[in-house]
């Protein structure tokens, strides 16, 4: 699969019900099943911000130490600590992807998969910055993620006072000159991934 397959599932999980968690929640994760050239692929995708509680966790940017993740944005910790362990019961995902807190989200479970043993890939599409020191760029070294920034989108900007996770290929065309939320949807980032 192509990282553009992969933001088409981010896309996806806004309309599907997830798999694990409660929909109205900032606490989301959905298991997709896709038919490659060589067989199956399980993907666990987080579903981006689109209500009332992910901006509530969008907003929580107190920081806080986690166990081998080091310092990280506790409101995307929260997010996923609500529903890591049904994650953890799971079988083992090929990939794990997502979108805007989905991505901050895919990011943490990597970095949690990674703890235990699990390299996965992971497609983080626009993440916020989540790190407050460099322990999980530090973890993610090497390990096969992939994270954009399509044009000037502001939400891979935020918080200032923290940092990515990983490194940010920049991905499109800024459809204003000057860093903005409309760089940020999903169907801009499926286009420029497919140009």
């Amino acid at each position: 699969m192509l990282p553009v397959d992969y933001a088409k599932l981010a896309e996806r999980a806004y309309s599907d019900a997830p798999t694990i968690g409660n929909p109205s929640s900032a606490s989301r994760m959905h298991v997709y099943q896709m038919v490659t050239a060589t067989g199956t692929e399980t993907v666990h995708v987080f579903r981006g911000t689109d209500d009332l509680r992910s901006l509530l966790a969008d907003g929580d940017i107190i920081v806080r130490d986690v166990p081998g993740m080091g310092r990280v944005h506790a409101g995307f910790h929260w997010a996923l600590s609500a529903i890591l362990p049904a994650c953890l019961a799971l079988p083992r995902p090929d990939a794990i992807a997502g979108h805007s807190l989905g991505a901050a989200m895919a990011v943490l479970y990597a970095a949690a998969l990674a703890l235990l043993g699990d390299v996965v890939p992971v497609y983080a599409f626009e993440p916020p910055r989540l790190c407050a020191d460099t322990t999980l760029l530090e973890l993610f070294h090497g390990k096969p993620v992939y994270a954009t920034r399509n044009g000037r989108d502001i939400v891979t900007q935020v918080p200032p006072q923290l940092a990515h996770a990983c490194p940010i290929t920049p991905i499109g065309h800024a459809v204003l000159p000057f860093d903005n939320i409309q760089d940020h949807a999903i169907d801009r980032v499926i286009a420029a991934l497919g140009d």
